[in-house]
C-alpha cells in the first residue's frame, strides 16, 4: 500500500516518516490551513529527505509564479493540485516540468467520475477527499461506497483516515493503492511520532 503522510511541520516527524518507509511527504502551502507552511520552511524541511520519497506541495489555486518559486526553491518533487485548476492549467505546468510528479484530489460526490475522466490523462494519482469549502482538511471520511465505482486509475483514499478505519477498508475490497494520512497522526492537532510509526508499521508489514 502507497502511504501519503501529510501535513508536517517539523523535521522529526518527517525522520520518523522516512525511517518507516512512507511513500510521500506532504507540505500544506494554502494559507488557510492549521497545517501551513511557507516556501521558506518547506525548503528548509525537504531538504534531507530522499528523492525516492514524493516530496509534495499541496497547493491550492496558485499561479504559475507561485508554482515557479515552490519548485525553484524546494526540494518537493511531486504537485497536489488541491483547489479549482483546470485541466489545462495543469498540462501547462505539466509541459514545463515534466520531471514533477502530479496529483490531482477531487471531492467524493456526484461530480467525482466526471471529473477523473476530465483528469485522469493528465494526473500520476488522485486522491478522493471528503467535500468541503476549504479544500479538503477536514479530518472526516464520507461514503466510501462511492469508490465501489472507480477502476483503472490509481487512487489514494482521504479524509479523516487512521489505523481503525483502514482496518474497514481492507475488508471493502476496493481498487484503490493506498491512504492520504493527516490528522489520523495527529495528536491535539501536531505530529505524533509513535502514531506515524505505528500506522506505518501496520500498513507496511
Amino acid at each position: 500500500m502507497f502511504i501519503k503522510c501529510c501535513g508536517f511541520q517539523d523535521k522529526e516527524a518527517i525522520e520518523t516518516a522516512v525511517l518507516n518507509h512512507v511513500d510521500a511527504i506532504g507540505f500544506i502551502t494554502y494559507p488557510k490551513s492549521k497545517r501551513y507552511v511557507s516556501v521558506e520552511e518547506i525548503k528548509s524541511l525537504s531538504k534531507d529527505i530522499p528523492q525516492t520519497i514524493d516530496i509534495v506541495a499541496v497547493v491550492v489555486n496558485l499561479t504559475m509564479v507561485e508554482i515557479d518559486e515552490l519548485i525553484r526553491e524546494t526540494s518537493i518533487n511531486t504537485l497536489q493540485f488541491h483547489g479549482d485548476e483546470s485541466v489545462s492549467f495543469i498540462q501547462e505546468v505539466k509541459e514545463k516540468y515534466p520531471h514533477i510528479k502530479i496529483y490531482k484530489a477531487l471531492p467524493a460526490n456526484d461530480q467525482l467520475l466526471t471529473n477523473i475522466e476530465a483528469f485522469k490523462n493528465d494526473i500520476d494519482l488522485f486522491l478522493i477527499d471528503t467535500p468541503s469549502k476549504d479544500y479538503g482538511g477536514t479530518g472526516v471520511s464520507y461514503d466510501w461506497s462511492i469508490l465501489n465505482a472507480l477502476n483503472n486509475i490509481p487512487y489514494l483514499i482521504a479524509g479523516g483516515i487512521n489505523i481503525d478505519k483502514i482496518k474497514q477498508i481492507e475488508s471493502l475490497n476496493f481498487n484503490h493503492n493506498g491512504y492520504d494520512i493527516s490528522s489520523g497522526i495527529e495528536t491535539n492537532g501536531h505530529k505524533d511520532k509513535e502514531k506515524i510509526k505505528a500506522l506505518l508499521t501496520y500498513v507496511k508489514e
